[in-house]
């Protein structure tokens, strides 16, 4: 059985740097926490810290045994928070993630939906690396975001699945009366800087555009209605979703026209873990999601998530 104590040990030495740090924050004698520690250690066979005038330093299967027990950490801390809400009030709270530009596109939409459903949830907008940690870890049921397109590369390194909607696609965004808004631009695009969500990191920057050399971005962010601004008041292109000007007006932005993303495909997907089942109402949830991925993408309506015959919940 598990002991969650002297693993909550293990991550605090492994966070502050040291048994006397540790001890400090915890509280606990260093005495006591260096024992419980050393049984960690036996009880699993490995070494996981080396000791010495630096401190405590994680040994290369120390790194990996402290990864898996904060996921460990993470979810028995989830799940305790569920029972107790749900003891407390006899409703179920669904917690979900999105993407930062899921969440530019869908949010102003979605929380009316929910709220006419009467579902109790919670929603975090994070990164997609830091989502994809969240639902390793069971501390988000499912997250909405873009996914790589003709592959399911990173489902299978993650062990999650998805329920896809492809179509998504990148776009340059510029304020209204931009130089590069008209259809015959006075200046090259890359004459003017460029501001981006942190998935560009994932991207052949350089070379995304047809014919056109690009240099950055400068400014990386997942915080859309802040970059928005930015790019409403200065001379600033914006690489988010191509569906942005049409499905947020009220952001100001319009598309540059002609600028066209070489072999790039991206998908809006629906993540969730193949270790954890999907409760009812965040399948729900997930399927007002859906509504409004198809509409975004087509503007037709969407037809339902799977049911958990048909694979959705594993």
């Amino acid at each position: 059985m598990i002991d969650l104590d002297r693993l909550s040990h293990v991550v605090a030495v492994a966070r502050e740097g040291s048994y006397s740090a540790a001890a400090a924050a915890i509280p606990l004698s260093q005495s006591a926490l260096t024992r419980s520690v050393q049984a960690v250690e036996r009880n699993y066979g490995i070494q996981i810290f080396e000791r010495g005038k630096f401190g405590a330093r994680l040994t290369e299967k120390g790194v990996e045994f402290v990864q898996m027990a904060e996921a460990v950490l993470s979810r028995n801390a989830a799940d305790a928070e569920a029972l107790k809400m749900l003891a407390e009030s006899g409703d179920y709270q669904v917690r979900f993630g999105m993407g930062p530009v899921a969440a530019a596109l869908f949010m102003p939409r979605l929380l009316p939906a929910l709220q006419t459903l009467g579902f109790r949830y919670r929603v975090t907008v994070e990164s997609d690396e830091e989502l994809r940690r969240l639902l390793r870890g069971g501390q988000i049921e499912f997250y909405t975001g873009g996914i790589p397109g003709g592959t399911d590369g990173f489902a299978t390194a993650y062990e999650f699945d998805s329920f896809r909607v492809e179509g998504g696609s990148l776009g340059l965004l510029v304020r209204e009366g931009h130089p590069l808004a008209a259809d015959s631009p006075g200046e090259p695009l890359p004459s003017f800087p460029f501001a981006a969500g942190t998935f560009m990191r994932d991207l052949d920057i350089e070379n995304l555009i047809s014919g056109i050399p690009v240099y950055g971005p400068v400014i990386e962010m997942d915080n859309y209605d802040l970059l928005s601004r930015l790019a409403l008041v200065t001379d600033f292109v914006l690489i988010g979703s191509s569906a942005i000007p049409a499905f947020r007006p009220d952001l100001g932005l319009v598309s540059v026209p002609n600028a066209e993303f070489r072999n790039l495909s991206l998908d809006w997907g629906i993540v969730w873990s193949v270790k954890r089942q999907m409760s009812d109402t965040a399948k729900k949830i997930a399927e007002a999601v859906h509504a409004l991925m198809i509409e975004v993408v087509s503007g037709e309506g969407g037809h339902s998530l799977p049911t958990e015959n048909d694979g959705v919940a594993h």
